[in-house]
């Protein structure tokens, strides 16, 4: 097996001799393919939840002088609607309306209660990884000479693989 890689090194020198650099492919076996890592830095999302309590809010009840307020108001201004027994009616309505209406919006808002919620959020976490950024890979030509290169592939030990072959003298 040596005199053959020796009869093409021979070869390729003299035609390398008259051309200044020799070229051929030759077919080679894979005895290795090994993962090139890099290390590489990511902000990796994390969800986080917690139950936490949260007010209720409600509006309690106006007292009686804003019940008055709202009728007198009320009636103020159903007075001013409609006229002679029509305007009577409309005064009483509007007296009447005005009380619930300043009962109602007299009160102010108030913590009834609490609930409890699922409340989440989002931070990140800067992580490393390791990630693949080519292989490398080692291939047998003859029987006993042993090339290795880099490669984007990963090539699977025992295939043939094409290796180009550049020889140059200098």
């Amino acid at each position: 097996m040596k005199y053959i890689v020796t009869a093409i090194v021979l070869t390729m020198s003299v035609l390398a001799s008259n051309v200044m650099a020799s070229t051929a492919t030759i077919d080679g076996t894979v005895v290795s393919s090994t993962a090139i890592m890099q290390q590489v830095i990511r902000n990796n999302p994390e969800r986080s939840c917690s139950i936490v309590e949260v007010p209720v809010y409600g509006n309690t009840k106006g007292n009686a002088s804003d019940a008055i307020a709202g009728a007198i108001i009320g009636g103020i201004l159903g007075n001013q609607v409609g006229g002679g027994k029509g305007k009577d009616a409309a005064t009483i309505f509007g007296a009447i309306l005005g009380a619930k209406v300043g009962e109602e919006n007299g009160g102010q808002k108030v913590i009834v209660g609490y609930k409890q919620v699922e409340q989440c959020s989002i931070t990140y976490v800067r992580v490393t990884d390791n990630v693949v950024v080519g292989y490398e890979t080692s291939v047998e030509l003859y029987g006993d000479m042993v090339h290795t290169f880099e490669t984007n592939r990963q090539y699977r030990v025992g295939s043939i693989v094409p290796v180009r072959m550049t020889l140059s003298l200098n």
